[in-house]
C-alpha cells in the first residue's frame, strides 16, 4: 500500500487524536483500541496510514520509534511521539502526541490520562518551569506518587514516526 504524503498524514493523526479529547474509551472508525495512552496514539497512527502493532504500549511504541528513525529530547515538532516517564529519569510508560509547538518550544500534546484525552503542555527547554514570566504555561504540572512534578521534567524523548 502506499503511504500517503507526510503533511496529510500528521494533519489526519492530529485530527483523530484532537477529536477524541474528552474521551475515556478510544474508538475509531468502529474499531475500539482501549482505554490507555497507548491506544491513542495507536489509534492516531492507524488513521494516517501508519499503524502500529496491536497492543503495542509505549516501550513498543519507543522501540518502533527508534527503528524508525532517531528520537530527541528537543525540537518537537506537530505529529510527533511524545515520551514520558512516570518519574523524573525513569523509562517512557506514556505516549502522547504533539498537536502543535509554540514559538518557545512548548509543545501542546495529546494524552490519554485517567480522566480521559486530554492535552498537556509540555517543555523540555525549561522542564523545572510550570509558567513562563508572562505567566503563559510552560509544563502542566503532574501528580506523580506523592509528589507535584513539571511535565517536562517526566520528558524521555520525541520521535518522528509520520
Amino acid at each position: 500500500a502506499r503511504r500517503m504524503p507526510r503533511d496529510l498524514a500528521v494533519r489526519r493523526a492530529i485530527e483523530t487524536a484532537a477529536g477524541l479529547v474528552g474521551s475515556r474509551e478510544i474508538v475509531v472508525g468502529g474499531v475500539r483500541y482501549g482505554d490507555a495512552c497507548a491506544s491513542l496514539v495507536r489509534a492516531a497512527l492507524a488513521e494516517a496510514g501508519a499503524p502500529a502493532p496491536e497492543g503495542a504500549d509505549a516501550a513498543a511504541l519507543l522501540a518502533l520509534a527508534r527503528a524508525r528513525g532517531p528520537v530527541r529530547r528537543f525540537s518537537p515538532s506537530p505529529g510527533d511521539l511524545v515520551f514520558l516517564a512516570d518519574r523524573p529519569g525513569g523509562p517512557a510508560e506514556h505516549v502522547g502526541l504533539v498537536q502543535s509547538v509554540a514559538p518557545d518550544g512548548t509543545a501542546l500534546v495529546l494524552h490519554h490520562t485517567e480522566r480521559g484525552v486530554a492535552r498537556l503542555h509540555v517543555n523540555s527547554g525549561q522542564p523545572w518551569k510550570a509558567r513562563s514570566d508572562a505567566g503563559k504555561a510552560l509544563n502542566d504540572v503532574l501528580l506523580v506518587g506523592a509528589g507535584r512534578v513539571t511535565a517536562g521534567r517526566l520528558l524521555v524523548a520525541y520521535a518522528t514516526v509520520l
